[in-house]
């Protein structure tokens, strides 16, 4: 039986680019918020669009794991930059997942996913210390943390995940995708290339987005096959 691998991306363009990437369409098996269905590389793989936020992410990535019982979960596409060192169309894979906007009124209560003391999310022995590690699959990239939030983040925002989790970039989805696969004690891999940097502006990221989202896709076809 092969092995069975869901691709999630948030964005129709990070999606597009996956299936573009992929060099064939897929068996459509789902319609609104599009899953298809592709063999490559000897592995059964679910792309799905699972929307922007950590909402929409979640009930997606449960979804996809009570219908298809996937293996290893991927999130693909962009984020932004808040490590200096960081550059425009830099592939970032973490190694540390944490969200970043968890308060109560004006206590910061911080969820780290990878590292949290709670039994609920310590997944199957070993797991917290091999499930997320880029080295797991040899990937030669740049890694750290990356930070999960609700919405577009400014400098103030920025500054703030900086100094509370020493954050590098930050997305909208992939902690609440990698609470969930740990939930289930599946492995769970995050691609994402940045497409505006510590400086740039949301304007930045429409122009930039586009080739971030190509960039991403050619690592995720790299990464299946190690596999």
């Amino acid at each position: 039986m092969k092995p069975i691998v869901a691709v999630l991306c948030p964005m129709p363009m990070e999606f597009e680019a996956v299936e573009k990437a992929f060099g064939k369409f897929g068996e459509l098996i789902e319609d609104v918020f599009e899953e298809k269905k592709f063999d490559i590389s000897g592995l059964d793989i679910i792309l799905a669009r699972c929307g922007v936020g950590k909402t929409l992410a979640a009930a997606k990535t449960q979804k996809i794991i009570q219908l298809y019982e996937p293996d290893h979960i991927f999130v693909c596409g962009v984020a932004g930059a808040i490590a200096q060192e960081l550059n425009v169309f830099d592939v970032f894979i973490p190694d540390r997942v944490v969200h970043g906007d968890v308060r109560f009124g004006s206590v910061y209560n911080p969820t780290d996913v990878t590292e949290s003391g709670l039994s609920l999310f310590a997944g199957k022995s070993g797991f917290s210390q091999n499930a997320f590690l880029p080295q797991r699959l040899n990937a030669p990239y740049k890694s750290g943390t990356l930070a999960t939030i609700d919405f577009f983040a400014e400098e103030q925002e920025k500054i703030f995940l900086e100094n509370q989790f020493n954050a590098a970039c930050i997305d909208m989805e992939s902690a609440s995708v990698a609470q969930i696969a740990t939930l289930w004690n599946i492995a769970f891999t995050v691609i994402r290339t940045i497409s505006d940097n510590r400086q740039h502006t949301q304007g930045d990221f429409e122009i930039n987005a586009p080739k971030a989202c190509d960039i991403s896709a050619q690592v995720l076809l790299e990464l299946l096959k190690k596999i």
